[in-house]
């Protein structure tokens, strides 16, 4: 049965007519990627990142992938790198996924898509793969939006509406702008609309769409610099159907609020290239990497191009230089060093009050708090908590503990340290199913699936996942 299924597979294969437009296409993402990556975004090789091409209702074609294939997925025959599974998944889309354990791009294809959309898509999916693992803590690049935030977004507020409309007209004369003086002078204009509207709209649902930007707007940004990239090239079998995206990106912009029937998370993909082309126009590739090195957005990066903020810089070092800002800077440097001295004497100290030292650990789960007191709670180091005299601690369902004394919290190790009384104060309960209870003056703790066990004075608890 398993030799039929394998035959079978093989003989009906990837559609031809299909498979040489995938095939193409990916051709041109390998060669761009390989030889013009750095144009495309600093260190950025779509060359190297393998891509699931998923044909609905026929199967999965499988380009780039390097060392043993994946299960279920077999050799095409006269087709070097090519492998094909005959199914594909029904509720697939395009994005940035894993196989096999391994970060692939992902891209749904049909009928109504030429040479050229294939090339950029591909990138666009490959960039989503890239900035994942490009992402870095702390960084806005990588990180993504709250798309949730979609749920509240005010799609019915006529001023958000009319000045997102607003916004893509500008950019759609910065885009036809004939000379640098007059695309600057558009850019600060969009500025200007963009900061009102988001004052306007509120600091989370500005966040939002900044960060938006930055995640889908700038991998269509690299789908629509790749395509341009290719279309130089007189070899490049698409050259109409590059014309026609550069065409739909800028009719799209004089849309940009128009279509009710898609949701308003697809405007970024439109305001997202635009404002990275007229950056382009503007600075120069310099941006992209000015943009990840100084954990900007989009938005930051386009008043530092355009001058939209020298009038703040020009006073800024104005401040700077009157009230020596290298001597303040000096003091705080010093003043840090010795705030963390100070924080981490204050931890020892809480430590080794007399009594059992209590250490909660957590496997599998996140150890959160289900209640702080903010005027207590210090901060030790990046990560590190000292909740100076009450905290709630849990774990879901299976862990709660109330603390009257200190604790400190390592929520990067997602360990919980206190010294919560003397031994005679201290009761410990373990029941047959792993069920623990802690009680003294300082502490009271439940916890299910938790192993205990005891070193000293130090009382270890770990709950299981």
């Amino acid at each position: 049965m398993l030799l039929a299924a394998l035959c079978l597979a093989l003989i009906q294969g990837p559609p031809p007519e299909t498979t040489g437009r995938i095939v193409t296409a990916h051709e041109w993402v390998v060669r761009l990627g390989r030889d013009m990556g750095d144009s495309i975004w600093p260190r950025f090789r779509p060359d190297t990142i393998p891509v699931v091409y998923v044909v609905r209702g026929q199967g999965t074609l499988l380009l780039g992938w390097r060392g043993d294939l994946p299960e279920r997925f077999l050799p095409i025959t006269g087709l070097v790198g090519a492998v094909w599974q005959s199914s594909a998944e029904r509720g697939a889309a395009s994005t940035g996924t894993e196989l096999a354990g391994r970060p692939t791009a992902q891209v749904v294809v049909n009928d109504s898509q030429d040479v050229a959309s294939l090339v950029g898509l591909t990138t666009h999916e490959a960039f989503h793969v890239f900035a994942t693992a490009a992402r870095q803590e702390g960084n806005r690049f990588g990180r993504g939006e709250n798309s949730f935030l979609v749920t509240s977004y005010p799609v019915f507020d006529p001023q958000n509406e009319a000045g997102m409309a607003l916004e893509g007209r500008i950019l759609a004369a910065a885009a036809l702008a004939s000379s640098k003086a007059q695309r600057r002078a558009l850019a600060r204009q969009f500025l200007a609309v963009r900061e009102s509207r988001h004052r306007a709209l509120g600091a989370e649902l500005a966040d939002f769409e900044q960060l938006a930007e930055l995640n889908e707007g700038l991998a269509e940004y690299t789908l629509v610099r790749v395509v341009a990239l290719a279309a130089r090239n007189r070899d490049f079998p698409d050259r109409v159907g590059a014309s026609r995206l550069q065409t739909r990106k800028l009719n799209g912009l004089h849309k940009l609020t128009e279509d009710v029937t898609l949701s308003i998370r697809l405007r970024y993909y439109a305001t997202g290239p635009a404002r990275g082309l007229l950056l382009d126009a503007l600075e120069g590739p310099s941006w992209k990497t000015r943009l990840m090195n100084q954990n900007l957005t989009v938005q930051d990066a386009l008043a530092d191009a355009s001058g939209y903020r020298a009038q703040e810089l020009a006073l800024r070092r104005q401040a700077e230089s009157t009230f020596v800002m290298a001597r303040l800077r000096t003091s705080a440097d010093s003043g840090m060093a010795g705030l963390r001295a100070f924080r981490r004497a204050q931890v020892d100290t809480v430590l080794a009050a007399p009594g059992v030292e209590l250490v909660v650990t957590v496997e599998g789960r996140y150890l959160g708090l289900c209640g702080i007191d903010p005027q207590n709670l210090l901060q030790v180091e990046p990560g590190v908590l000292l909740h100076s005299r009450w905290v709630q601690a849990c774990a879901g369902d299976v862990f709660q503990a109330t603390f009257n004394t200190p604790v400190v919290q390592d929520r990067n190790a997602q360990v919980l340290r206190a010294v919560v009384g003397a031994d005679s104060a201290v009761k410990v309960t373990v029941g047959a199913q792993g069920d623990l209870r802690i009680e003294s003056p300082l502490v009271s703790l439940r916890a299910t699936k938790a192993d205990v066990s005891r070193d000293g004075r130090v009382l270890t608890v770990k709950i299981k996942p």
